[in-house]
């Protein structure tokens, strides 16, 4: 005997009555794009009232950092830019890809296109089930998208330990965490460069630096309870298992597991002591050359590189952020200034 608000709920998330699956699409949408135009344009504003108030400061030292500071905005922002454009061209073709296969329109005639054949693609078609499997679906693609996730993992580390550093409060993160967990994380990071910079305090009016320190004397901070490498673990123990279990009933339950565990740095549940991370970063190594081991004999060589410049538009949105976040770091390591 079923349970009827499971059963209800099973009906309503399966094709072709996937309500529940495009709404959650949707909410994707809207959430990214909410959380995208609400840091934009609060960095943006106060960036002009540091670099185009109007007013020039006799401190030298202070319009000193500001000089050097907007350097690095500029950078970041621009790297910001072309993450987003490289992940809204994939994201969009790989759209589009998916409507007209699920159509079998063999002409791709995007003129055909209907808002109630669009309803039908959304109910019917099992399009976040085809997005995760192409992921996995090569030992190219799993290299790739291990790679890619074991990325979003410490920029997460390393975003939350410097939030904890600057003593930032729920409001100044929310928005990057919202985004950080809908969007691949090269445009995140980006865009929380450009945040630590605008909110550094060597650049700040006295009158907001006094506001600053009083704000941040009130701020609670909760002692971590739980090691960084109970998590890791899990999440590399799911990226290992995750090409075989594909097909599987628990390949959805993996990757809702993936994305708690990349949310667990931002809770102060766990320690980031940059001992803890080194230690991490040691165990992913292990996880990553274990897996390609395992993928020895189906794997080609050069098998990654086919897949970033040759795959689907899934495995290249993902395979392509963790190059751009690369870029990021390499940026930041030769004098990011945070």
């Amino acid at each position: 005997m079923g349970i009827p608000i499971y059963d209800d709920l099973v009906y309503y998330a399966t094709p072709p009555n996937s309500y529940v699956g495009s709404a959650i699409f949707l909410f994707y949408i809207v959430a990214a794009l909410y959380a995208t135009l609400s840091i934009v344009i609060d960095l943006y504003k106060r960036y002009a009232s540091i670099y185009h108030s109007g007013k020039a400061s006799k401190d030298a030292k202070l319009e000193a950092y500001k000089a050097a500071r907007v350097k690095h905005i500029k950078i970041y922002a621009f790297l910001a830019s072309i993450s987003f454009a490289t992940l809204s061209y994939h994201m969009l073709f790989f759209l589009i890809t998916h409507y007209l296969n699920w159509t079998g329109d063999k002409h791709r005639d995007l003129s055909a296109i209907s808002g109630s054949k669009i309803k039908g693609w959304m109910l019917q078609s099992t399009l976040f089930q085809d997005f995760a499997s192409e992921l996995v679906q090569s030992k190219g693609n799993a290299a790739v998208t291990q790679v890619a996730i074991l990325g979003t993992w410490y920029w997460n580390i390393w975003m939350a330990a410097k939030a904890r550093t600057r003593r930032f409060d729920a409001s100044t993160m929310r928005n990057f965490i919202l985004l950080s967990q809908i969007l691949p994380i090269s445009f995140t990071i980006s865009l929380f460069l450009i945040e630590l910079h605008v909110s550094s305090p060597d650049i700040q009016p006295p009158a907001s630096k006094n506001k600053a320190t009083s704000k941040s004397t009130t701020l609670v901070t909760r002692a971590p309870i739980a090691s960084l490498q109970l998590p890791n673990i899990l999440l590399n123990a799911c990226l290992l298992a995750q090409p075989s279990l594909r097909k599987h009933s628990i390949f959805n339950t993996l990757i809702i597991l993936e994305r708690f565990v990349l949310l667990l740095p931002h809770t102060g549940l766990i320690s980031l002591k940059d001992s803890d991370v080194d230690k991490s970063m040691m165990i992913s190594a292990g996880f990553m050359m274990a897996s390609q081991w395992m993928g020895r004999k189906d794997a080609k060589l050069g098998a990654e590189l086919q897949s970033l410049l040759k795959g689907g538009f899934a495995v290249k949105a993902l395979g392509w952020d963790a190059v751009l976040g690369a870029v990021v770091g390499l940026c930041l390591s030769w004098g990011g200034g945070v």
